[in-house]
């Protein structure tokens, strides 16, 4: 009869083929085929394209899907990393999902500017505390030209968009892809539970640890405890599985919106 470790591992390595494939196709840039939702969502800020935004999300989510599938082939359960890996491949894949997901070209592009204008603020962030650091005057120089670059790409974001939003994950992209992908309302309520709880190991606060632990020793007089946790694949599983099923629908949307009419 098999273990219900055996039958978690079971499950994990029935994505691995398509982990795989997903590999490859990040390998190579893909283009929209002409006349297709993604080649005219391009138009509307063709330097820097929607479909390169998408793609980029569901590419890097696939990355840290087959990081934490190595960890396991490897027979390494981490009680915290590998929850802080799987939030990472749910960000890329429900934020590939929300821009991809709409019908209407016109929220498909907006929020496709959403996420470059974040991605842009970030950088903004990046170059200014790079000014506070010892450069030389040719890495100045530099760093001054791409902050100027950047400002001007900045406003070129701010005029193909059509509002004003900010890209919230917790509140926004999160709740949206689990509602788009998951038709089940426990499953949606259980990918709201998992990425609120895996924020504890993104944040490496510890947390999130001890639900899946056990005390093993507790002193009444000092309220101190003794709290072990080890890896293991029945919790893992959970949020492999559904950043996988994740994937799967931004993938299959991508698809759909390069076939050209």
């Amino acid at each position: 009869m098999e273990s219900s470790e055996q039958r978690f591992l079971h499950e994990i390595r029935s994505t691995y083929a398509d982990l795989e494939r997903w590999r490859v196709r990040a390998s190579s840039v893909e283009e929209p085929e002409r006349g297709s939702e993604l080649a005219v969502d391009d138009h509307v800020f063709p330097r820097h394209r929607i479909s390169s935004v998408a793609w980029l999300s569901l590419a890097l989510a696939g990355e840290h899907l087959r990081l934490a599938r190595d960890a396991i082939e490897a027979q390494q359960l981490y009680p915290s990393a590998h929850f802080s890996v799987l939030r990472s491949a749910l960000v890329g894949a429900a934020q590939g999902v929300w821009i991809l997901g709409p019908d209407h070209g016109a929220q498909r592009q907006e929020r496709g500017l959403i996420v470059l204008a974040e991605m842009h603020e970030q950088m903004r962030k990046y170059y200014n505390r790079l000014s506070d650091f010892a450069l030389s005057d040719q890495e100045r120089t530099e760093l001054v030209a791409q902050q100027e670059w950047l400002a001007q790409r900045v406003e070129e974001v701010a005029r193909a968009r059509t509002g004003r939003q900010k890209l919230e994950l917790t509140t926004t992209v999160i709740p949206e892809a689990l509602d788009l992908v998951f038709p089940d309302s426990e499953r949606r309520q259980q990918g709201r539970a998992l990425w609120y709880e895996m924020s504890g190991d993104a944040h490496v606060l510890g947390w999130s640890t001890i639900p899946r632990g056990s005390v093993i020793a507790a002193d009444r007089l000092s309220g101190l405890a003794t709290h072990v946790v080890g890896g293991s694949l029945d919790q893992i599983s959970q949020p492999f599985i559904a950043s996988y099923k994740m994937l799967r629908v931004g993938w299959s949307l991508y698809d759909r919106r390069c076939e050209g009419r």
